[in-house]
């Protein structure tokens, strides 16, 4: 019995102190176990008000603007795998369209769940299949 005192008051200790530093914890749990991802975005637009990004989007109708911090961003597609981005890059190079590739986070389950499921697809298909399916990612963007 003397053995197992000191684990029980250790546990004690533990549960008390981990309450008091966590009562006044403001987290979402949601948060903390988000599914995220790491993607290329291919930007073709970065504009200070959301009227010049709603002109370029009306260019390109599958294109998504996206609000990062003080500046709004135009992603023509976002991309998970190597071989779909050279893919994408020699597309947009081919139609000259000016593009610029950043490093992004993505924690919009839909677009995640997309990205998994189209991708693979886009690696053997034709450049209409590649357009085709980049047009399907890109509006299951929900914000996230």
């Amino acid at each position: 019995m003397k053995r197992i005192i000191p684990y029980i008051l250790s546990l004690i200790l533990g549960a008390l102190f981990g309450y008091l530093l966590f009562q006044d914890a403001d987290f979402d749990l949601k948060e903390v176990f988000a599914n995220t991802i790491n993607a290329k975005a291919f930007q073709i637009g970065v504009f200070n008000n959301e009227d010049g990004a709603k002109k370029l989007k009306e260019k390109y109708p599958d294109a998504i603007i996206v609000t990062d911090e003080d500046v709004f961003r135009v992603y023509y597609s976002i991309l998970t795998n190597d071989e779909v981005i050279n893919k994408m890059e020699k597309y947009l190079t081919k139609q000259n369209i000016n593009y610029y590739i950043r490093n992004i986070t993505i924690n919009d389950e839909a677009l995640i769940k997309a990205l998994i499921e189209y991708e693979s697809a886009m690696l053997s298909g034709s450049e209409k299949v590649l357009i085709s399916l980049n047009s399907l990612i890109m509006t299951s963007y929900q914000g996230g």
